[in-house]
């Protein structure tokens, strides 16, 4: 029997999944560590910028990650700034998530914001995936074959496709957010 190795997919998969929950896990602690006033005083601007926002709103908030990430994939230094922008996004996700559950409590985070993460989080994470693994195969050496016009042509319309398809779950992620959340909410 053949002993089956951990593919390049597997390992960059690891890889973004780790970063992306270590920055939850340090915006969930970050957001334990504040001070009764910082809470106050977080609570008090946060008020401010809460309501209905619509689906372009979201759907630009939350389609910038990818187009971010997926830029990167162009970039010699790519992979680390899309980690760094996985981390980041963890981060944050593990600061609103924490913070609104003690502030607000659970069924807050159930109605607004589990609804539409279910799509984005996932999403986040293989948008990263497959930028870094385009990072990854512009530095392999696949023989003569990888320097024909054709193969690069191929490649950067797979990388466009992709985008295209990351952006149209995002659409489909933001009318969660918009219609789903609000059935919920209705029903807590």
């Amino acid at each position: 029997m053949k002993k089956r190795g951990i593919s390049r997919w597997q390992m960059v998969l690891v890889i973004v999944a780790v970063c992306f929950f270590v920055g939850v896990t340090a915006g969930a602690a970050s957001s334990a560590a504040l001070s009764p006033e910082q809470r106050t005083r977080l609570v008090g601007y946060v008020s401010g910028f809460s309501g209905d926002n619509g689906f372009l709103s979201s759907f630009i908030k939350h389609g910038k990650y990818i187009v971010c990430i997926w830029l990167c994939g162009f970039l010699n230094s790519g992979a680390a700034i899309i980690l760094i922008i996985v981390f980041g996004t963890g981060l944050f996700y593990g600061f609103s998530a924490s913070f609104s559950a003690s502030e607000r409590g659970m069924a807050y985070i159930i109605s607004g914001i589990l609804p539409q993460n279910v799509i984005l989080i996932p999403l986040y994470i293989f948008t990263a995936v497959w930028s870094l693994m385009f990072v990854l195969e512009k530095f392999t050496n696949n023989g003569p074959k990888s320097r024909i016009k054709r193969e690069r042509c191929k490649h950067l319309k797979e990388h466009a496709i992709i985008l295209a398809l990351c952006l149209a779950i995002n659409a489909a992620a933001c009318l969660s957010e918009e219609y789903i959340a609000g059935m919920i909410d209705s029903i807590l």
